[in-house]
Protein backbone atom coordinates (compact mmCIF):
# COMPACT_ATOMS: atom_id res chain seq x y z
CA UNK A 1 0.00 0.00 0.00
CA UNK A 2 1.36 3.39 -0.99
CA UNK A 3 1.70 5.79 1.92
CA UNK A 4 -0.11 9.11 1.73
CA UNK A 5 1.74 12.39 1.61
CA UNK A 6 0.59 13.06 5.18
CA UNK A 7 2.01 9.71 6.37
CA UNK A 8 5.32 10.34 4.61
CA UNK A 9 5.62 13.81 6.09
CA UNK A 10 4.72 12.56 9.58
CA UNK A 11 7.63 10.10 9.30
CA UNK A 12 10.19 12.51 7.89
CA UNK A 13 9.41 16.04 9.12
CA UNK A 14 10.50 15.33 12.73
CA UNK A 15 13.90 14.30 11.38
CA UNK A 16 14.63 17.48 9.43
CA UNK A 17 15.65 19.73 12.33
CA UNK A 18 17.87 17.15 14.04
CA UNK A 19 19.40 15.65 10.89
CA UNK A 20 19.77 18.83 8.84
CA UNK A 21 23.11 17.64 7.44
CA UNK A 22 21.27 14.66 5.97
CA UNK A 23 18.68 16.80 4.15
CA UNK A 24 19.53 15.14 0.82
CA UNK A 25 18.84 11.67 2.23
CA UNK A 26 15.57 12.86 3.79
CA UNK A 27 14.44 14.43 0.51
CA UNK A 28 15.53 11.35 -1.48
CA UNK A 29 13.61 9.08 0.87
CA UNK A 30 10.55 11.33 0.65
CA UNK A 31 10.62 11.15 -3.15
CA UNK A 32 11.12 7.37 -3.09
CA UNK A 33 8.20 6.86 -0.72
CA UNK A 34 5.93 9.21 -2.69
CA UNK A 35 6.64 7.38 -5.95
CA UNK A 36 6.95 3.90 -4.41
CA UNK A 37 10.50 3.98 -5.69
CA UNK A 38 13.08 1.22 -5.42
CA UNK A 39 12.79 -0.31 -1.93
CA UNK A 40 16.53 -0.98 -1.75
CA UNK A 41 17.18 2.73 -2.16
CA UNK A 42 14.69 3.39 0.66
CA UNK A 43 16.67 1.05 2.91
CA UNK A 44 19.93 2.75 1.90
CA UNK A 45 18.49 6.19 2.76
CA UNK A 46 17.19 4.88 6.07
CA UNK A 47 20.62 3.56 7.03
CA UNK A 48 22.22 6.85 6.00
CA UNK A 49 19.91 8.61 8.47
CA UNK A 50 20.28 5.89 11.09
CA UNK A 51 24.07 6.04 10.93
CA UNK A 52 24.09 9.85 11.20
CA UNK A 53 21.67 9.94 14.13
CA UNK A 54 22.95 10.23 17.66
CA UNK A 55 21.35 8.34 20.53
CA UNK A 56 19.14 11.33 21.31
CA UNK A 57 17.74 11.27 17.73
CA UNK A 58 17.00 7.54 17.57
CA UNK A 59 13.53 7.89 19.15
CA UNK A 60 12.58 10.22 16.29
CA UNK A 61 13.59 7.51 13.82
CA UNK A 62 11.38 4.90 15.51
CA UNK A 63 8.22 5.63 13.44
CA UNK A 64 10.21 5.44 10.19
CA UNK A 65 11.88 2.21 11.34
CA UNK A 66 8.49 0.73 12.21
CA UNK A 67 7.09 1.75 8.82
CA UNK A 68 10.04 0.18 6.98
CA UNK A 69 9.70 -3.08 8.92
CA UNK A 70 5.94 -3.17 8.33
CA UNK A 71 6.08 -2.41 4.60
CA UNK A 72 9.30 -3.94 3.25
CA UNK A 73 10.58 -7.49 3.01
CA UNK A 74 13.41 -9.42 1.41
CA UNK A 75 12.44 -11.68 -1.45
CA UNK A 76 14.56 -14.83 -1.89
CA UNK A 77 14.49 -16.43 -5.36
CA UNK A 78 16.38 -19.10 -7.28
CA UNK A 79 16.07 -20.43 -10.80
CA UNK A 80 13.28 -17.97 -11.56
CA UNK A 81 11.04 -19.11 -8.72
CA UNK A 82 10.35 -17.58 -5.32
CA UNK A 83 11.67 -19.51 -2.34
CA UNK A 84 10.66 -17.37 0.63
CA UNK A 85 10.45 -13.88 2.02
CA UNK A 86 12.31 -12.58 5.04
CA UNK A 87 11.13 -9.77 7.26
CA UNK A 88 13.13 -6.56 7.33
CA UNK A 89 14.31 -6.30 10.95
CA UNK A 90 16.46 -3.24 11.53
CA UNK A 91 18.74 -3.47 14.55
CA UNK A 92 20.20 -0.62 16.54
CA UNK A 93 23.93 -0.22 16.00
CA UNK A 94 23.83 -1.97 12.62
CA UNK A 95 24.83 -0.33 9.36
CA UNK A 96 23.62 -1.28 5.88
CA UNK A 97 26.53 -3.63 5.23
CA UNK A 98 26.03 -5.47 8.53
CA UNK A 99 22.29 -5.76 7.89
CA UNK A 100 22.86 -7.21 4.41
CA UNK A 101 25.55 -9.63 5.60
CA UNK A 102 23.29 -10.84 8.42
CA UNK A 103 20.46 -11.43 5.94
CA UNK A 104 22.74 -13.24 3.47
CA UNK A 105 24.17 -15.45 6.22
CA UNK A 106 20.66 -16.30 7.37
CA UNK A 107 19.77 -17.61 3.92
CA UNK A 108 23.15 -19.17 3.21
CA UNK A 109 23.70 -20.99 6.50
CA UNK A 110 20.20 -21.53 7.88
CA UNK A 111 18.69 -22.96 4.71
CA UNK A 112 19.45 -25.96 2.54
CA UNK A 113 18.77 -24.56 -0.90
CA UNK A 114 20.43 -26.57 -3.65
CA UNK A 115 20.34 -23.85 -6.30
CA UNK A 116 23.73 -22.61 -7.45
CA UNK A 117 22.58 -19.01 -7.33
CA UNK A 118 20.12 -17.61 -4.82
CA UNK A 119 19.00 -14.01 -5.36
CA UNK A 120 17.81 -11.68 -2.64
CA UNK A 121 16.12 -8.32 -3.16
CA UNK A 122 14.20 -5.79 -1.14
CA UNK A 123 10.59 -5.35 -2.14
CA UNK A 124 7.40 -3.82 -0.86
CA UNK A 125 5.20 -6.34 0.88
CA UNK A 126 2.52 -7.79 -1.33
CA UNK A 127 -1.00 -7.07 -0.14
CA UNK A 128 -2.77 -10.23 1.01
Amino acid sequence: MQPTLEEIDSLLLPLAPVLAKEADAILDLRELLMSKGHPGKCVRCFFQLFTAAGKDVLPRLAPLKAWMEANLEISVNADGRPLETLPVKLRQGEDLESFCLRSIKQVRFDRGYVAKRVNMAFRYKVAA
